[in-house]
Formats: structure tokens, C-alpha cells, sequence
């Protein structure tokens, strides 16, 4: 390089320098500088794990489960603009609870605001919902509610124990502008191991996000959760159902979604029967798990699929791919129960090659069962 070029390139520098286009190290002034440090892992959702296996550690084979879809009526609270559930939703409850011990459900799930009632009702829907969990051995995902401080709490009430989770985000529907209106964020997402296996509930908006995909799909992987709850009040099912969907085709694990029937939208309802489900009119509870459809690996699981599906979810006698690991789903609109026993030793179907003690069918006596008031339940 000859001198010209060198003083050339040397006053270029300089000026740089002193424009502050960029510094003697290298970096841009003027902005902050970062510590060497993930912080996309650091912005993670802290988890809180309960054990309530009980002393002998014996998990069962099977467990069956029941998800409760009904219609729920929805006002506003005017001091929080959160939402809250009028009292003659109680009674739905009641059926729910009715259906399930009819059914021999180990685990009822019920969807998001199922216990946002006033504080009276609730602490009385919740003591009948105790005495159940205690009276039939039964785990109840009881929905959720607000409590003082505006976060969304979701109750997990065993035979004697009950655990608080939270719901991490806000959806559009509860974020507020306003100081003191508005949702709380949660603290901490909650895995607990029981005898039914070990059950991840997540409220709504909180399956689609990123930090919490990241740290389910990280304990799926490494085989710590065999069911992932969403519990959901929301038009759009469609979009959780994809995210399902996905989290059973890549990974052993169960997936369920429990939505209410419709929020008293008559208006909603009827465009939606004239026009067809286009993913935005409530229900869609569902299923999802890994099951195969080569007639050779599974020869009863397409045909029983077809049986509890339909469009938008079936093509031919083929799920369509984004749902290609949906099992059963309940209509929207439809007040009903929808129950199945899930296969704890083994969550993906057996190829031909495996050999009979491997323990499929991995999901097994899958039905749809109208939700009738409790008086009429069966015994």
C-alpha cells in the first residue's frame, strides 16, 4: 500500500471517529452495550412443579379423562373491565361434575372462566367441585378466575390437595390501558404429577405464545409431561389448534383443548350455522395425539377418527394435515362431554414391529356424550 493510500484511508478514519459513526473498539456509540447473555432464555417463564402422586408412586396404565363443553353467559366487572360469569352458569358445572362421575373420569377438565363468578357463588361452586375431587378420587382442572390482585388463577383440585397455576398473558380481551384495569401477568406455569399422569394446564393465549411453547416443548422432549391442558374461552379455535397439532406430531405427548360452547352470542351463532365453522365461532374442544393410520400399524384408528370429526378437519376418510393428529373433536355450539382413556406407557402408536406388551392402543374408547342437566344424569 503506497503512502497516499495510507494517509487516505487514515484521515477517512478519523472523520468517522469524529462523527461518531463508530468507535475505537469497533461498536456504534450511543447504544447500549449488551452483556454476553442469552436474553430470549432469560425472559423465560419461571416453573413450578407439584408432586401429588402419592406415597406409593403408582401411576395408572390408563387415564381417563373428560372435557366439559358448555355455554357460559358473560358480563363485564366495571371496576377491573375483566370479565365475570353470571350465576346460572353454575349449574352447568354441576352437569359437568354429573357426566363425569357417570363416565368414571379420572381427570375433568372445564374451560377458561369456569369459576369467574362472583366471590359467593364461586366459593360454593369450588366447595362442590372439593367434595367431589375428594369423594371420587377424581383431579379437576376447574377453569379459572380473577383474583385480587387481577391475575387469572387456575385451580388443579385433587382428593385432598388443590394448586393454584397461573395464566402467563393477557389476550386483547383483558389488556387495559387504564392504571389498575385490566389482567395481572402470571408468575410461574405448573406441571403436577399425579396418578393420572403428569398434566401441564395452560390458559388460552398462553399455548400460542413463544416463551411458553419453548419451555413445554423442552419437557416434552425430555419426556416430563404426558398431557398439555388448554383450557380457553375464545372464538378462534382454529389457531389452537394448529399449535396442538404440532406439539402431538413432534412430540410424545398428549394434547387437549377445552373451549366453551358459545358466550351467549346469538348473533355469532347464527352466522356461524348459516356460513359453517371457519374457526371463529367457540367450541372445537379437542383431542390430539399421535396416531397412526397405516392400516397396517393402526387398522381401527382412521375409521374410528372419521367417526367424531368433520369439516373442516376430514378429507375423505383422511384428517387433513394441519389436524393430522387430531383424535375428537365437539362441535361448536355443542354442550357435551367429551371422554377417553390415554395410554400413560405409551403416547405415540406402535408400529407393526412392536411386540403386544408394548401397551397400545395409544388413545382408546373415545366418545361424544351430550351434556345433560345433572338431575337426568345417569348413576
Amino acid at each position: 500500500m503506497n503512502s497516499g493510500m495510507t494517509r487516505r484511508l487514515a484521515s477517512t478514519l478519523s472523520a468517522l471517529l469524529a462523527c461518531g459513526l463508530v468507535t475505537a473498539a469497533g461498536s456504534s456509540p450511543g447504544l447500549p452495550q449488551r452483556r454476553p447473555v442469552n436474553e430470549f432464555v432469560g425472559d423465560l417463564p419461571a416453573l413450578r412443579r407439584a408432586d401429588h402422586v402419592g406415597r406409593d408412586g403408582t401411576v395408572r396404565a390408563y387415564a381417563t379423562h373428560a372435557q366439559c363443553q358448555f355455554e357460559m353467559t358473560v358480563g363485564t366487572d366495571p371496576r377491573t373491565a375483566l370479565p365475570v360469569v353470571a350465576d346460572e352458569s353454575a349449574r352447568r358445572i354441576a352437569d359437568c361434575l354429573a357426566a363425569a362421575v357417570a363416565e368414571g373420569a379420572n381427570v375433568l377438565i372445564l374451560p377458561e372462566l369456569s369459576l369467574a363468578f362472583r366471590e359467593a357463588t364461586r366459593k360454593d361452586v369450588l366447595e362442590s367441585i372439593r367434595r367431589t375431587a375428594r369423594e371420587r378420587q377424581m383431579i379437576v382442572l376447574a377453569g379459572s378466575y380473577y383474583d385480587s390482585s387481577r391475575a387469572s388463577r387456575l385451580p388443579v383440585i385433587g382428593p385432598g390437595w388443590e394448586e393454584l397455576g397461573y395464566k402467563m398473558h393477557p389476550s386483547r380481551f383483558e389488556s387495559s390501558p387504564r392504571q389498575g384495569r385490566g389482567m395481572s401477568a402470571g408468575k410461574e406455569l405448573l406441571l403436577v404429577a399425579t396418578p393420572f399422569g403428569r398434566i401441564m394446564p395452560l390458559t388460552c393465549v398462553d399455548l400460542i405464545s413463544d416463551g411458553v411453547q419453548y419451555v413445554v416443548r423442552n419437557l416434552a422432549t425430555r419426556g416430563q409431561v404426558d398431557v398439555i391442558a388448554n383450557v380457553n374461552f375464545n372464538p378462534a379455535a382454529w389457531e389452537f389448534m394448529i399449535e396442538a397439532n404440532s406439539l402431538a406430531r413432534r412430540h410424545p405427548v398428549f394434547v387437549s383443548i377445552t373451549n366453551v360452547a358459545s358466550a351467549g352470542d346469538a348473533k355469532l351463532q347464527e352466522d356461524c350455522q348459516r356460513t359453517g365453522d371457519t374457526g371463529y365461532c367457540y367450541g372445537n374442544s379437542s383431542l390430539f395425539g399421535n396416531l397412526r393410520e397405516r392400516d397396517a400399524d393402526c387398522p381401527n384408528c382412521a375409521r374410528s377418527i372419521v367417526d367424531l370429526l368433520g369439516p373442516p378437519f376430514i378429507s375423505g376418510s383422511t384428517r387433513t394435515l394441519p389436524y393430522d393428529a387430531l383424535v375428537a373433536v365437539i362441535p361448536p355450539f355443542q354442550a357435551s362431554v367429551l371422554v377417553y382413556d390415554l395410554n400413560l406407557r405409551l403416547t405415540r402408536e406402535p408400529a407393526t414391529t412392536n411386540a403386544p406388551d408394548q401397551g397400545y392402543p395409544t388413545v382408546r374408547n373415545v366418545r361424544r356424550i351430550a351434556l345433560q342437566p345433572a338431575t337426568t344424569a345417569k348413576e
